[in-house]
């Protein structure tokens, strides 16, 4: 393969040779390629593996579909090992979870375990910008208490920033991979009651978070997703 890096590939003998294509490739991007990493053309690839240029076209759509890998046309074009995009792994895990039929319970546990640990590494690595759109997304949700669509899309985002302000990505997808089936179950608020016990609990996470104490900032989002322990199995849930 011209201009290539010898990769150990070797040559394909097997019933479903594409899944051979696969798993070497896979090999060879867990051994240390990285993003952007050439890994050749079609043509290339085929006279490599020792099959035909169908199966190494069926081998990269899956790993196209897997994140493993992009194309690129034009000149320097071909297989590429892909850029990192953790909002994909988050939108294909979220897809899964409503595939595999998760039950609402197993939802409330993934929020309660992974939530807490958000805030309290938002309360020990946010820095100014993130306590800013923390601030920002307080102030339009005390702007829509009367408006339940709006004020239910604005307290789910602030869950979301608060994730973000952790800086850990794998964290950040599980969250935002989890915000779908909030979304399914979360009934628009009708109570201005509700929501501005949301907005106390919320504003109470941001302080915490903003004063560095991540003891109490842990806490207060524990307590404040404690309501969500019964499974609202005859209809929707009550906003968190």
């Amino acid at each position: 393969m011209t201009g290539e890096p010898a990769r150990g590939w070797t040559p394909v003998r097997t019933v479903r040779a594409s899944d051979e294509v696969v798993a070497q490739i896979k090999r060879a991007f867990f051994d240390g390629m990285r993003p952007g990493d050439r890994v050749g053309t079609e043509k290339d690839l085929a006279e490599r593996f020792g099959v035909s240029r169908v199966t190494v076209r069926d081998a990269i759509r899956t790993l196209e579909v897997q994140g493993v890998v992009e194309v690129k046309v034009g000149a320097g074009g071909g297989l590429r090992i892909a850029e990192p995009d953790p909002d994909r792994f988050a939108d294909a895990l979220s897809v899964q979870l409503h595939l595999a039929g998760v039950g609402w319970h197993e939802v409330v546990e993934a929020m309660q375990t992974v939530e807490p640990l958000t805030a309290r590494l938002a309360a020990q690595r946010a820095d100014a910008a993130d306590l800013e759109r923390l601030e920002a997304a307080l102030h339009r949700a005390g702007t829509a208490v009367d408006d339940p669509r709006v004020f239910t899309e604005t307290a789910l985002d602030f869950h979301l920033l608060v994730a973000e302000a952790s800086h850990n990505r794998a964290l950040r997808a599980s969250v935002r991979a989890l915000r779908s089936a909030q979304e399914l179950r979360f009934e628009p608020n009708s109570s201005r009651a509700r929501a501005e016990a949301v907005g106390v609990a919320h504003r109470r996470i941001h302080d915490a978070i903003a004063a560095g104490d991540a003891d109490a900032a842990g806490a207060a989002m524990g307590a404040h997703l404690a309501s969500l322990s019964v499974d609202p199995s005859a209809g929707r849930a009550p906003l968190p």
